[in-house]
């Protein structure tokens, strides 16, 4: 993976298209998204943005006006819906010229998360792209979950078919699994030892072990010591830790015996997640 992959990955975003057969508007909301961090571009219908959505997967939100030519935007809304709900996380924000309850309505019931009236502010466009972010980001834990869970429900044959349904997991101890857990952060400590260790980045999941470990340990940890486990820069580490957040997979909090620092620990269900996992490497892999 080269270097930009890498930051692009680690950046833990999505791209945002906005649809407004209006350009001047279009760009000025693109412009807006864009000095706000955000990778954005613009359609000016809404074909054109189907067809854009179905091209690139790495579009996640979608800010559309309602009143276009052609297929309206709620019509687009729907179509998002039919189209690719079952496929990625899609997020939907609805921007318009003529407001009123029936529309605000009607764009809810089509699950966007945000109904904005034009001229819209510069600040409510950027609270409205942080809920928007976070919902992507959650959508994005739910599907890791339930990706990881299905794949130990239903492991492939060497052929790429789904193999014969496996024996029930046995259960195994917190014990057992802190060994595993542990043998896994030192395989991945070994690698650095014989390759140029940035091959390996994926400061994520290094933060999940360490927060695994830590919950079959009973303890929490104090962000500073999972930055230094994930073995990147702190900044980076720190933008993982608040998608991680984002995605409801891990919780952070003050430490309310000294304020000057932040706690983390893995939530219940990414925990029962990462169970799963070490059990099925320990009774079907070996580890």
């Amino acid at each position: 993976m080269n270097a930009r992959a890498i930051a692009e990955r680690d950046s833990a975003q999505c791209r945002i298209l906005v649809v407004d057969d209006d350009r001047a508007t279009a760009e000025e909301v693109v412009e807006a998204a864009n000095l706000l961090g955000y990778q954005c571009n613009y359609a000016l219908d809404a074909t054109s943005a189907l067809r854009a959505i179905a091209e690139d997967e790495t579009i996640g939100i979608v800010v559309t006006d309602v009143q276009m030519p052609g297929m309206t935007g709620l019509s687009l809304l729907d179509e998002l819906s039919s189209r690719f709900a079952s496929q990625r996380p899609l997020v939907t924000l609805v921007i318009t010229g003529f407001g009123s309850i029936d529309v605000a309505v009607a764009a809810m019931r089509n699950e966007a998360v945000d109904f904005l009236t034009k001229p819209v502010s510069r600040d409510d466009l950027a609270a409205a792209l942080r809920r928007a972010m976070r919902k992507w980001l959650r959508l994005c834990g739910e599907r890791t979950l339930a990706a990881l869970s299905a794949s130990l429900r239903a492991p492939v044959s060497e052929t790429g078919q789904p193999a014969a349904p496996a024996a029930p997991l046995p259960p195994v101890d917190d014990a057992e699994l802190l060994k595993i857990t542990r043998k896994l952060v030192r395989m991945r400590e070994q690698r650095g030892q014989f390759l140029n260790p940035a091959l390996f980045s994926d400061p994520m999941w290094d933060i999940l072990l360490d927060l695994t470990s830590a919950r079959l340990e009973q303890k929490t940890v104090p962000v500073s010591s999972v930055c230094q486990a994930a073995g990147v820069p702190m900044s980076t580490a720190l933008r993982q830790i608040r998608s991680l957040v984002d995605m409801d997979l891990i919780r952070r909090w003050s430490d309310p015996l000294d304020r000057r620092r932040d706690l983390l620990a893995i939530n219940d269900e990414a925990m029962e997640a990462m169970r799963q996992y070490l059990t099925y490497l320990r009774d079907r892999v070996g580890v």
